[in-house]
């Protein structure tokens, strides 16, 4: 029998139970993302939704006391709820398994299969055990769809925080909008005919998951052969020497032309760098704009990842695999498992151990949004360091490759829209880093003279613009030479153990940096002839601008120098 519309506020039970137990939800939503998780977008949406449904029902209140006899009848009959009610959770569940396929790049099966049934036992236990707990206060259908609208914003929040540009806090205009929009058309809809919510609610999960598996692009793990790779051709024999090399990479750290556009002087950091005897290199530039993009091709000598585009940065990279046929042992030391997940450490020795991609891909989703500083799997920056200087301790005893990561000075936020204190924020984590740096420098000289110790960056911090990709949002025509240095710009500087390094160097892009020293170590200039083209591939980065040998392609600088500071 189809109900009345909005038959369902027949009884004062009927609107304040449901409204309670959604601020119920908000609130212990709000509790277990400030202690387990961080406080991002959906923290501060439940903490400010379940405050405005609590002096709604205030008012409520007020208002039944001060008209009594028009207060709200306490009738209504007991409801189950019926079998048929389970197809309702496959509305939440489309937002899931889109979710699960678009981070497949990182997600084993199983990590697969735990995000999909975490949710199943989280959508059931809020949206129909706790309602049918509920049924002897109030309606079960009621309390059951005002929980599945619930759940279905919180579910939605990651996909509003990329749609509105949310970095932390979302617009809790919008939000509002968004939940009491799905609350009163899920509510008429189940009352005036709930096979009609079935059937969207099926429809929706088939269509939306079917087109998330057409437009997922698996990645091609035969793109070209590793056997193909000019290094790998060219390095066939022992080399002349065996120095230790240690590798030293500080998340987002430019040279200082770069940080004058931003108004730091780093100057002193570089002239330090130079009295310890290391040679920079200002006008560097990556041909990657992300970290993975820029160290897994660092590690190929190529433009290309040779499968999974991890493979390279995670220890299965071709200048390792040279590394480990010439008697090197590889050490891998990261702040987290970012570099290998989805696909584990090849290094002979990694820190941190992989951590679960699932239990990250559900904590994020509960956030509200994708974080790039969210890992479950994350050393503490202290830990990290003092782990990384352990580490220093073992490779200086042996013929060792060490790279090390470090998330300081760190990129912005990345969520599409600058936040008026980035560059503050940069500049104090280049503070730190700038001291971490030095005594990296200190210790690993100290015990270890004789090493090739190459310091340097993967890309630009974001800092300019709308502090992330700027395609979306800027023509070529409005990207400027800064705005390039800004994301593919890198820094570079090597000391070298000897001084006939200088027939070895010749680096432009990050990616020259293995030719180069394996030049020196095997005393071969030909070796050189194995890099790279110095082209940053046209992409939504920089909205389709590029470089070439160090000259700007399109944008307001075509045709001009990346960089005009510096020998």
């Amino acid at each position: 029998m189809v109900k009345k519309p909005f038959e369902f506020i027949s009884s004062s039970s009927n609107i304040l139970v449901p409204f309670l137990t959604i601020i119920i939800y908000s609130a212990s939503c709000a509790l277990i993302s400030s202690r387990f998780l961080i406080k991002g977008v959906t923290y501060f949406f439940a903490t400010n939704l379940w405050k405005i449904l609590l002096l709604f029902l205030v008012c409520i209140c007020i208002i039944c006391l001060m008209y009594k006899k028009k207060k709200l009848s306490n009738k209504y009959s007991i409801e189950k709820l019926v079998v048929s009610d389970a197809i309702l959770i496959f509305l939440p569940l489309a937002l899931i398994v889109q979710y699960i396929i678009t981070n497949q790049d990182t997600l084993s099966l199983n990590d697969s299969l735990f995000v999909f049934f975490f949710f199943i036992i989280f959508i059931c236990v809020l949206v129909f055990i706790i309602p049918l707990s509920l049924r002897n206060i109030a309606s079960t259908n009621n309390i059951m769809i005002f929980s599945l609208a619930f759940v279905f914003t919180i579910l939605c929040m990651p996909l509003l925080s990329q749609e509105f540009l949310w970095y932390e806090k979302g617009d809790l205009i919008i939000q509002l909008i968004f939940f009491f929009s799905t609350l009163i058309i899920m509510l008429v809809i189940y009352n005036l005919n709930k096979n009609i919510l079935y059937i969207l609610s099926i429809v929706l999960f088939f269509t939306n998951s079917t087109t998330q598996i057409i437009t997922y692009k698996k990645p091609n793990e035969l793109i070209s052969s590793r056997s193909e790779n000019r290094l790998l051709l060219t390095v066939q024999r022992e080399p002349e020497h065996t120095p230790n090399i240690y590798l030293l990479i500080y998340d987002a750290y430019v040279q200082n032309e770069t940080m004058l556009s931003y108004g730091i002087d780093n100057s002193y950091q570089e002239e330090f760098l130079k009295e310890q005897g290391f040679i920079l290199y200002p006008k560097t530039y990556s041909i990657g704009g992300h970290t993975i993009s820029s160290m897994s091709t660092v590690f190929n000598v190529a433009d290309d990842y040779y499968g999974n585009k991890r493979r390279g940065v995670s220890g299965d990279g071709i200048v390792q695999t040279i590394l480990n046929n010439i008697g090197y042992k590889t050490y891998g030391v990261f702040a987290s498992d970012y570099y290998f997940k989805g696909i584990g450490s090849s290094y002979d020795y990694s820190v941190p151990d992989k951590g679960s991609s699932g239990i990250e891909l559900a904590s994020v989703i509960l956030i509200g949004e994708f974080r790039f500083d969210f890992r479950v799997n994350k050393l503490p920056h202290d830990q990290f360091v003092k782990l990384k200087r352990s580490v220093f301790n073992d490779v200086s005893k042996g013929q060792s490759f060490l790279y090390t990561h470090s998330d300081l000075p760190n990129h912005s936020q990345n969520s599409g829209t600058c936040q008026p204190d980035d560059i503050n924020i940069y500049e104090d984590r280049l503070s730190k880093a700038n001291l971490e740096m030095r005594e990296d420098i200190q210790i690993v000289s100290e015990n270890d003279p004789e090493s090739v110790i190459i310091v340097a960056s993967d890309h630009g911090p974001y800092l300019t613009k709308n502090c992330t990709n700027t395609s979306k949002v800027y023509d070529i025509f409005e990207i400027s030479r800064t705005d390039i240095q800004d994301r593919y710009g890198t820094f570079l500087a090597i000391k070298w153990p000897t001084e006939d390094y200088i027939k070895y160097d010749d680096i432009i892009v990050l990616q020259d940096i293995f030719p180069s020293v394996f030049s020196y170590i095997y005393k071969d200039e030909t070796i050189l002839e194995s890099r790279i083209d110095p082209i940053i591939p046209t992409s939504n980065t920089i909205s389709g601008a590029s470089v070439n040998d160090g000259i700007i392609e399109g944008g307001m600088n075509d045709g001009e120098k990346l960089y005009i500071l510096g020998n």
